[in-house]
């Protein structure tokens, strides 16, 4: 799998107190809960209020993959899959539970990054 695109792209996180440019690389995974989305980083958490549908359009051609209705993962930053658990742990041993519904989806967009 080539993440190199995601060294060189970045996207604009914008809330009351701060306008970020954030690495799509370093992202590891986004959170929404309603109106409020939290983007986590290898490092930080930001929140900004874009909808979640508008970051998974955005960052689709960079390997992220929506895996529950309110959870959106960096493909390069999953460490493994406990299908047995329905749950994807990331590198930094996040451990996010994927959507049933879904996991034709995941594995079909798995499959085709290799």
């Amino acid at each position: 799998m080539n993440y190199d695109i995601q060294n060189t792209k970045a996207i604009i996180i914008k809330n009351k107190k701060i306008i970020k440019q954030v690495i799509v690389s370093e992202i590891t995974h986004i959170v929404c809960e309603s109106y409020v989305c939290d983007i986590f980083t290898l490092t930080d958490k930001y929140t900004t209020s874009r909808l979640l549908k508008t970051l998974e359009i955005e960052l689709n051609k960079f390997n992220f993959i929506r895996i529950h209705n309110h959870i959106l993962i960096n493909a390069k930053h999953i460490n493994y899959i406990d299908k047995s658990k329905n749950m994807i742990i990331l590198n930094s041993d996040i451990a996010l539970p994927f959507s049933v519904r879904r996991w034709k989806h995941i594995k079909n967009c798995l499959q085709s990054l290799n």
